[in-house]
């Protein structure tokens, strides 16, 4: 399906028509958050969620739009993959999934992690700056894009 504008009327997953405000709103009312990993071994992202209290894979993508983001790293994970240079899974990306995203949005800021170089996710095209959180992302063929980002140590 082909994002809409912010003000375009859609449908999606249901014959009533909504605007872009209703379907974020409807979202809301659902449990979507979700958490996010690059699975090395499937050359995809692995996404998650709660089931019965814990964090199981229900899918695996290349593309998900996400709503209300954080990066989160495991500082005990990140230094066991610099003590024993083998990677494990210890940074994620959580936030509320969508079904698509508005095609009026410019994702300005690619977002990348290496835990080798910096001990947070950080903005690429702005010197490798430290993030905390995002008001959208959008991962799309393995990129990851940020939409009103919040730098680490910056208020809300």
């Amino acid at each position: 399906m082909a994002p809409i504008r912010n003000t375009q009327k859609m449908t999606h997953m249901t014959d009533k028509p909504t605007t872009w405000a209703g379907a974020i709103a409807a979202h809301h009312n659902k449990q979507n958050k979700v958490r996010v990993y690059f699975n090395f071994h499937k050359k995809l992202f692995s996404v998650q969620e709660k089931v019965d209290g814990r964090w199981k894979v229900v899918n695996h993508t290349n593309t998900i739009y996400l709503h209300n983001v954080s990066f989160k790293v495991s500082e005990a994970g990140r230094q066991r993959v610099l003590r024993e240079k083998k990677k494990n899974v210890h940074a994620f990306i959580e936030g509320e999934r969508l079904p698509f995203v508005p095609s009026s949005f410019t994702y300005d800021s690619t977002v990348t992690y290496n835990p080798y170089k910096n001990p947070t996710f950080t903005i690429s095209n702005h010197y490798n700056k430290p993030i905390d959180k995002a008001k959208y992302v959008a991962i799309v063929n393995g990129m990851v894009r940020a939409f009103y980002t919040k730098y680490k140590g910056e208020p809300v």
